[in-house]
């Protein structure tokens, strides 16, 4: 009974199914190695076949180029081992021009000259699309005028319009004109043909201003432009009728700031008290005798500066001198413009006569005063007046003592 209950034909035995999945897993490992094996085999193939291909492609190489100044024309020659595309060139640096190519590896082509001094460009594009380039500056009196003269444009520390207008083979002449006045010409001088240049003053206030430069050539160009102007100081400087001051009147409508005075090298202060009037006066200014060279500056508070120099030639006035020795021995002198010096000689004796700190137009001297000898006294006084009048007077006086 128990034989019969433990019999079951689909009973596996226990060791069939652990044999089955290792072989599955063998097989399995063996086609991940040959797909590994397969995609190794793969690359290394496709990277011989670059490697191939990279040493198949031929290595770039340069155009030679080469230029050949003629008489009114530049001959730019050009060889290569490729076919040559195009030619590209222009001079200094302004707008290209291509010549195309004869699919040939030589070239040689022609173009216009110019006149003056220019960089020619050129650039070669083979078939390949490799570029050759090629600088060089050429300097030529002949030739085509293609630039335009160049006018600048500059306001000078003195507040001036500094014009300059220049051309790389000749400039001819310049115009101007404010506003709507009329215009101003100006021609270029033999020392210098390529190049114009001049100040003129700005007009007070906005305006505007111009230019028209023209070269040998006819080319032209216009300049126009606006400019606000100022104006320098008025210095007006008034001799008196002797000769021996002057007045100085300096004005600027927006007020004056500084004002200088020099006279034969000397320099004299002007304080202005840190104010800026537009009057500024300097009445009964001394000048020394004889000639005097004055000079005046007057800066504005714009700074506008005005320069005057005067020269004053004035011819030495004549001091009157009187002078009188009494018979006692009193000695009396007058002289209008002052005395300078004054001496005493006394029977040929020096003394020293004080004029004190100025110089007085009246001396009396007493006879009381001056040292006499009993007896005969020679007595010399000798005068020099304030502008170089010398005059002198000796008499004999007796003296006896009372």
């Amino acid at each position: 009974m128990n034989q019969i209950l433990d019999y079951n034909p689909n009973k596996s035995s226990g060791g069939g199914s652990s044999g089955s999945d290792k072989v599955i897993r063998v097989f399995a490992l063996i086609l991940i190695c040959f797909a590994i094996c397969l995609v190794a085999i793969g690359g290394y193939n496709l990277m011989k076949n670059k490697e191939k291909e990279t040493s198949t492609v031929p290595s770039a190489t340069l155009a030679k180029i080469s230029v050949e100044k003629k008489e009114n024309v530049v001959a730019i020659q050009v060889s290569h081992d490729k076919v040559i595309q195009k030619i590209i060139y222009n001079w200094d640096s302004q707008k290209e021009t291509t010549l195309p190519g004869k699919n040939t590896s030589t070239m040689e082509e022609e173009i216009p000259l110019l006149a003056g001094s220019h960089t020619l460009n050129i650039k070669v594009v083979d078939i390949d699309g490799v570029e050759s380039v090629y600088e060089e500056t050429i300097e030529s009196e002949t030739g085509e005028d293609q630039i335009f003269p160049v006018i600048d444009l500059k306001v000078t520390d003195e507040k001036k319009l500094k014009i300059t207008a220049t051309d790389e083979t000749e400039i001819s002449y310049v115009t101007y004109r404010w506003n709507d006045e009329e215009e101003i010409r100006v021609d270029v001088s033999d020392e210098d043909k390529k190049k114009i240049e001049f100040e003129i003053d700005i007009y007070k206030g906005k305006n505007d201003i111009v230019i028209v430069a023209v070269d040998a050539n006819n080319k032209v160009t216009t300049e126009t432009e606006s400019f606000t102007g100022v104006t320098k100081p008025d210095i007006t400087v008034t001799i008196s009728a002797d000769k021996r001051t002057v007045d100085i009147k300096c004005y600027h409508e927006n007020g004056i700031k500084e004002v200088e005075l020099n006279i034969n090298g000397t320099d004299f202060d002007v304080d202005l008290e840190g104010e800026t009037p537009t009057d500024v006066d300097l009445n009964d200014v001394e000048l020394a005798e004889g000639d005097n060279i004055v000079k005046v500056s007057a800066r504005s508070v714009d700074d506008t500066i005005t320069e005057v120099t005067e020269e004053v030639k004035s011819d030495p006035i004549e001091d009157e001198i009187n002078l009188s020795i009494a018979d006692d021995g009193t000695v009396i002198v007058n002289v209008p413009t002052g005395i300078r010096e004054m001496k005493l000689n006394l029977n040929e004796m020096d003394y020293d006569i004080d004029l004190g700190s100025e110089n007085p137009v009246d001396i009396t001297i007493n006879k009381e005063d001056i040292p006499f000898m009993e007896g005969n006294n020679k007595l010399t006084i000798k005068v020099v007046g304030f502008n170089g009048t010398k005059k002198e007077e000796t008499k004999e006086i007796h003296y006896q003592a009372e």
